[in-house]
């Protein structure tokens, strides 16, 4: 009776995990590791990269208090899909509760809020550092670049809260018809889901407007950076010209 009791629990496991090797694919095995150990290389790089911007105090310039949250997004990110996003494609199953997956999106979708607003405030930077050189510090000063973080920080984080309590969280989940290999949305069948998609109206205007932002000022900053380098190899060019006349005369 107690090797029954004890034993035939581990055969039933044994049998399961048996059941789940034969419908791994050698395909899903190399895609589930390549995609883990990318997430886990963006978890500890960008981990080092908050601990570095930390510790040398990098962050009494404005462009790097951008950068710490950007970094900190990308780690919310890759931590999302490490555990959510991709052990689905080899366990064939979704492996978390309703209630998980709506923490983990509405964690994703935070840090999506985040890397939006913040590359576009990184362009933003960098335009105005190249155009209005001789008034950067004054536009772009720290105490503003961290009003505008944390602003954007406590603002996502309470409007996915609010939609999390009310049951209108738009979750992404791995899909089953797709072997897991890729994502979509699944929307509830609760009223305030079933009748519209509240991430609809937030999101889509903050991507059309980084779209806009990235698409107009990096052109502008390019063809700026290109201008400096040409008056740059003009200028060493002409001092060259005045060495080698000097040394002739």
């Amino acid at each position: 009776m107690f090797w029954r009791e004890h034993v035939y629990p581990y055969g039933v496991l044994a049998g399961n995990m048996f059941a789940l090797m034969k419908r791994i694919s050698g395909f899903d095995l190399f895609l589930f590791v390549l995609l883990e150990s990318l997430g886990f290389v963006a978890i500890l790089g960008n981990a080092s990269l908050i601990a570095i911007l930390v510790k040398f105090n990098y962050l009494n310039r404005a462009s790097f208090i951008l950068l710490l949250s950007l970094a900190i997004a990308d780690l919310m990110h890759g931590i999302v899909t490490t555990s959510y996003f991709y052990p689905p494609i080899i366990l064939k199953r979704q492996h978390l509760p309703l209630l998980w997956i709506k923490i983990f999106n509405a964690i994703d979708w935070i840090a999506w809020a985040i890397t939006l607003t913040h590359i576009s405030a990184v362009c933003l930077d960098r335009f105005a550092a190249i155009m209005f050189y001789g008034r950067y510090m004054i536009i772009v000063s720290i105490k503003k670049v961290r009003s505008y973080s944390i602003f954007c920080w406590v603002f996502f984080i309470a409007q996915n809260i609010i939609l999390l309590l009310m049951d209108a969280c738009c979750m992404i989940i791995p899909l089953k018809n797709y072997e897991y290999y890729s994502f979509g949305y699944q929307y509830d069948d609760r009223i305030l889901t079933h009748q519209t998609n509240a991430y609809i109206y937030t999101y889509t205007p903050l991507e059309i407007s980084t779209i806009v932002i990235i698409s107009i000022s990096n052109p502008i900053i390019l063809i700026q950076l290109y201008k400096r380098w040409k008056r740059k190899c003009a200028l060493q060019q002409l001092v060259l010209l005045n060495l080698v006349n000097c040394a002739l005369q």
